[in-house]
């Protein structure tokens, strides 16, 4: 009997230890599941903190491009996307991640919507400002600083703990991930400040009733960063003290006319001009106007001018224009023109002559071997004298008065004159 009930124990004992081992294999196997899906949360937490941080890299290309543009308060133009200037959605100061998308300044097809969580929920927070305030009163806004914010625009939070105010290790992985420029709304405040990592910066919290649990990364660029530096669209003057050298072309972008006045520190200043016919010329500020430096400008022959004696170009049938009495007149066809010997009656043909000049005749000479051993009153006489009249017909005399014979002959020169 005792040696049954000693087996009977034995057994017993063994059914309790296994179940024991399951219940410890339960709990591990439990732990390792809970460790798995943090991890996995923490990757996807990182991952979508890479897409925030790929916008704010992609904003602040787009500011770093058109710092000028944001300074002075202009339209910013990108491939062919143009953002009017102001801060609306989808405006200069609130670029959406659409646009951002289309003016490809590093990213192209993002997802307007995040994934993660309970910030699938919304979308992107983007503002780019100018401070300090008044900056903008500046010259062109030069004093200003240009910074922006990138958020979503939900409060992380973990479905699966609806107790808790914000997913405090998702935080912590993204922050980490965006590193200085990360910063969030935490639980020990009141969700009205962005933290930045580690506490360096703070910013107000932007979104809508200040929730806790608001993460965002930061960009801007410092007027006084840059002083040193040309930029892209810079208006400034770089005083260089030596030569340049310039590889390809060089843009002139300010458009004024000759006779344009301009300012004591703009002197010296070459400008892309603008002819009253629309062709382009270069100009140089002296003296406090805009001048042709090229000594020659484009103008349509028969057209009105203001400095006599000034020469330019034909644009379409490149003669010379000279300015006279006000007007262009042409160059071609001025001077000689003809030059020929002409009897005693003969008309000598009229040239034709340009806009602004007439045709003018000069008796130049008179061949005396067709005078000697003429049998006529007028050619005997010893000496000659030779006329043109209005209708252009030609009068050689003897010196008595008596009219040539039709062999004396006169050299007379043709041409236009003023």
């Amino acid at each position: 009997m005792m040696k049954y009930s000693s087996k009977k124990r034995q057994r017993g004992v063994g059914v309790i230890e296994l179940g024991l081992a399951l219940i410890v294999l339960s709990m591990v196997a439990l732990y390792g599941f809970r460790l798995y899906a943090q991890w996995e949360d923490g990757r996807r937490a990182e991952n979508q903190a890479e897409v925030l941080e790929t916008i704010r890299n992609s904003a602040e290309t787009l500011v770093l491009e058109h710092y000028t543009d944001y300074q002075a308060g202009l339209p910013v133009t990108r491939n062919g996307v143009t953002l009017d200037w102001g801060n609306a959605a989808g405006q200069a100061l609130a670029p959406t991640v659409a646009q951002l998308n289309d003016m490809a300044v590093g990213m192209q097809d993002a997802d307007e919507t995040p994934y993660y969580k309970s910030l699938s929920e919304g979308g992107y927070f983007l503002r780019i400002e100018r401070i300090p305030a008044g900056c903008e009163a500046s010259p062109q806004g030069q004093e200003c600083n240009i910074t922006g914010l990138v958020c979503f625009d939900q409060p992380l939070r973990d479905p699966r703990r609806p107790d808790e105010t914000t997913d405090s290790y998702a935080i912590g992985r993204m922050l980490t991930k965006l590193g200085a420029n990360g910063g969030a709304a935490v639980d020990d405040a009141d969700g009205s400040t962005i933290y930045g990592f580690g506490g360096a910066w703070q910013l107000p919290n932007p979104i809508v009733d200040t929730p806790p649990g608001i993460i965002c990364s930061r960009f801007g660029f410092g007027s006084a960063g840059f002083a040193n530096f040309l930029r892209v669209r810079d208006t400034r003057d770089p005083q260089f003290q030596n030569n340049v050298t310039v590889g390809g072309g060089v843009n002139i972008q300010r458009d004024q006319a000759a006779g344009d006045a301009c300012t004591a520190d703009e002197e010296g200043l070459i400008v892309q001009g603008t002819s009253a016919g629309g062709r382009p010329e270069l100009l140089q500020c002296r003296g406090g106007t805009f001048q042709l430096i090229s000594g020659v400008s484009f103008a349509d022959e028969g057209t009105a001018c203001t400095v006599e004696n000034q020469f330019a170009i034909d644009p379409v049938t490149g003669i010379a224009l000279t300015c006279s009495s006000g007007t262009w007149l042409s160059q071609e066809g001025k001077g000689i023109q003809d030059m020929n010997y002409y009897g005693q009656g003969a008309t000598v043909p009229a040239p034709a002559c340009p806009t602004g000049t007439m045709p003018v005749a000069l008796i130049a000479a008179v061949s005396a071997s067709n005078i000697i051993g003429t049998n006529n009153p007028g050619n005997n006489t010893g000496s000659f004298q030779a006329s043109i009249d209005a209708a252009w017909k030609v009068h050689i005399t003897g010196s008595n008065g008596s009219a040539a014979g039709s062999n004396a002959m006169a050299l007379v020169v043709t041409g236009c004159g003023w």
